[in-house]
């Protein structure tokens, strides 16, 4: 599939995002045994005159992590904490719900050990797609395979 991530590229696009762009880097982790899927976006903060004073680059920002927490894939995330290490620490200031934050810190931190492995068995993670008719964001494993979003797929 032309958006699921090769293991080996999976912890570069987590951290690739370009710092102070809200939108950051979206992706779906999949298990297609179970048919579960969570969608979290991984982003940057802006890089301060203290940063640049300190010669700080952008590779040493760190990475926050939000989860999806309801319908809009473009506006419905909460923040849970702060990739580091490959591992996801959840932060005291995570405005996802417990439940929300502890289910993404588990499949987060086991899919990037199993990547590390190279053995993801059953669990693709997919970068975010486009629709190919009207370009909307798509997370939903079956329109980003499609390349068509829910709306547009039903159209003749």
């Amino acid at each position: 599939m032309a958006n699921e991530l090769a293991p080996s590229r999976i912890l570069p696009f987590l951290n690739s995002p370009r710092p102070g762009r809200r939108k950051g880097a979206t992706f779906t982790v999949v298990n297609e045994a179970t048919g579960n899927r969570i969608t979290l976006r991984t982003r940057k903060p802006k890089m301060s005159d203290k940063d640049k004073a300190a010669g700080r680059d952008e590779n040493t920002l760190p990475v926050f992590v939000d989860v999806m927490d309801g319908c809009d894939n473009v506006s419905h995330f909460s923040f849970v904490g702060t990739l580091r290490n490959g591992r996801l620490a959840v932060s005291a200031k995570a405005r996802a719900k417990k439940e929300d934050a502890d289910r993404a810190k588990t499949i987060l931190d086991w899919t990037l050990a199993a990547a590390e492995r190279e053995n993801l068995r059953t669990v693709r993670v997919l970068h975010e797609g486009r629709c190919g008719r009207c370009g909307i964001k798509l997370t939903v494993p079956e329109s980003i395979d499609t390349g068509l979003g829910p709306d547009c797929g039903n159209r003749r």
